[in-house]
């Protein structure tokens, strides 16, 4: 197995050299001509110097001016700032509460192309062929820097980031209406509880102010594009309505439920959930009505029949079956997840997704940091909720802050307590696990994959759970260390891929083994954005001292609680310590 290392010094094929000096509008006669345009010599234009690591700054204005009179590339952008992007409609970008003013034509298509894929690159060659089609010009490639130049000036010069191979909006999911949106809808998903999912998506499709991309229509990307937006729109309302039908609303969204029958005469499910709600609300002759008319749409015009599901419910109907009627099932008690410390909130929250809490807590020295503390908390939960995460806060006192924090964690039914703090404390009453970030001070960045030290032991199945968990909540790969083969015993290959057999059967993660050298500093060579290792009953032993003190990433120590783990097999098979002792 081999280290797979970062690309360094990469660049973009067409950022490489010189870059064409864009300072009025590029009309689309441009895109015929092949002359090059007017250049200066900027930093990130030197041989050995990655554009994409560089920020756009503006020129000095004594570099303005050359000898023959042209003008260097001395682009004067706006400074950063916080900007949301609202691509469920009319395409906008706000700043401050105010309307940016955006290019128009295929520079604000191409700020719709990359919010498609907010946060993620795309490939400068899939956004030539996205906004010209097949074949594109060939001045297309320069033609495109001219745009993103020009999105740059309205938005910031840090609003469009480049990487290899593309480009990307350098925005955070909150400020992006469309990964809201998705982020809503899929914790809607994961939701068991009717009320809250309803209210998920009420807020997710609250966030659509009209058809996506109707601005852009004749696109060569927007219509296909348009097309998902739009089924993704339609789902969620569906799935909403399912919600309102299990909470017992069903003469509510009768009304509703007809128009997008009528507006979607071919789709099933907005018909199934009709044929219940005028069920359940006394019409059944209307119910069954309804089915035959869905059906002679679907034979007319498809020439299909209608599923066996939807007919076995108009069966259902005829009889009079008691499960038409059932009441909602009881929602389970809600599980938590216990933050104490503002700083780990970023690496926790997604963990809260779906139905479980998020529980921030702060414990001041004094009762004269309470208010402070409370205010804290409440800005906290105000920037989270918008993610659709449920987030309460609790500050208190104590005088003995171990104890209080696992009565914490045993009152709110919390799945993990996740504690920040230097000093690795004593929570042996824990009913959970426990994870404490050691170096609370480096900030988690979501950019590399989560490495767990693993040796077979019994106690650091809860550090791969929940390192499996981290790294499945924030998309990020999976990395399991093992020792390498030694003179006296075989390498840890089959140990690790036992482990990684769980994972995949229990947690639904996958994880790539890495063999590394024996010892805290074979660990340390591995890059990540995350570390998670074991804290045995024992304590904090030379290995993990050393691991806590060398780490250039966040870690977390896990001491698994009184509940056991998932993943742990009741008979551990050999065991590949990977304590600092070599022998």
């Amino acid at each position: 197995m081999r280290r797979r290392d970062r690309p360094g010094e990469e660049r973009l094929a067409t950022e490489a050299g010189k870059r064409g000096s864009v300072v009025h509008e590029l009309w689309p006669e441009l895109l015929e001509r092949d002359d090059p345009a007017v250049l200066g010599r900027r930093p990130e234009d030197e041989p050995r110097c990655a554009f994409a690591d560089q920020r756009l700054e503006p020129e000095a204005p004594d570099r303005l001016a050359r000898a023959d009179g042209g003008l260097a590339h001395g682009c004067h952008y706006p400074g950063a700032a916080m900007t949301h992007f609202r691509l469920l409609g009319p395409l906008e970008a706000v700043e401050n509460g105010k309307t940016v003013a955006l290019p128009g034509g295929k520079p604000r298509a191409l700020l719709g192309r990359l919010l498609l894929d907010p946060g993620r690159v795309v490939a400068a060659e899939r956004l030539v062929e996205d906004l010209w089609g097949e074949p594109a010009p060939r001045s297309a490639p320069k033609v495109l820097q001219g745009y993103v130049s020009q999105l740059r000036k309205a938005l910031g010069a840090a609003a469009i980031e480049t990487r290899a191979p593309g480009y990307l909006v350098a925005a955070d999911p909150e400020q992006v209406d469309l990964a809201r949106f998705e982020s809503l809808t899929q914790s809607a998903r994961e939701a068991a509880d009717p009320v809250r999912r309803a209210e998920l998506l009420r807020d997710a499709l609250a966030l659509w102010r009209g058809p996506a991309l109707a601005e852009f229509r004749g696109e060569p990307f927007a219509d296909a594009a348009g097309r998902r937006l739009a089924d993704l729109r339609l789902n969620a309302l569906e799935e909403r309505l399912e919600a309102d039908l299990e909470l017992g609303a069903h003469a509510v969204v009768v009304g509703e439920l007809e128009g997008l029958v009528e507006q979607e005469p071919l789709r099933e499910r907005p018909l199934r959930l009709l044929m219940l709600a005028l069920y359940r609300s006394g019409r059944q002759a209307e119910a069954l009505a309804a089915f035959r008319a869905g059906r002679h749409g679907l034979v007319e015009q498809l020439g299909i029949e209608p599923t066996p599901a939807l007919q076995e419910l108009e069966r259902a109907i005829l009889r009079h079956e008691p499960r038409l009627d059932e009441p909602p099932a009881r929602v389970p008690a809600r599980k938590s997840i216990v933050c104490v410390g503002a700083e780990l909130v970023d690496l926790v929250a997604p963990l809260a997704r779906g139905e479980k809490d998020l529980l921030l807590v702060e414990v001041p020295a004094s009762a004269s940091g309470l208010a402070a503390c409370a205010a804290r908390l409440e800005r906290t939960r105000a920037r989270l909720e918008p993610q659709g995460l449920t987030v309460r806060t609790a500050c208190f006192t104590s005088r003995n802050r171990d104890a209080d924090l696992a009565r914490v964690a045993a009152d709110q039914n919390a799945e993990l307590l996740v504690v920040g703090g230097s000093e690795v404390r004593e929570l042996e009453a824990s009913p959970c696990d426990v994870a404490f970030a050691a170096r609370p001070e480096l900030g988690f960045e979501p950019s590399g994959p989560v490495l767990v030290p693993f040796g077979g032991g019994r106690e650091e199945w809860a550090a791969l759970e929940l390192g499996a968990w981290l790294a499945r909540a924030h998309r990020l790969p999976l990395r399991v260390l093992g020792t390498e083969e030694r003179a006296d015993r075989r390498d840890a290959s089959r140990m690790l891929a036992a482990a990684s057999l769980a994972l995949q059967r229990f947690a639904a993660t996958t994880a790539e083994p890495v063999l590394v050298a024996p010892g805290a500093d074979g660990i340390l060579q591995e890059s990540g954005s995350l570390l998670v290792a074991s804290l045995p009953a024992s304590g904090l032993d030379a290995a993990r001292r050393a691991l806590v003190k060398g780490t250039r990433s966040p870690i977390l120590l896990v001491h698994a609680g009184l509940r056991p783990g998932g993943l742990a097999p009741e008979h551990t098979l050999t065991r590949f310590t990977w304590s600092i002792a070599d022998g």
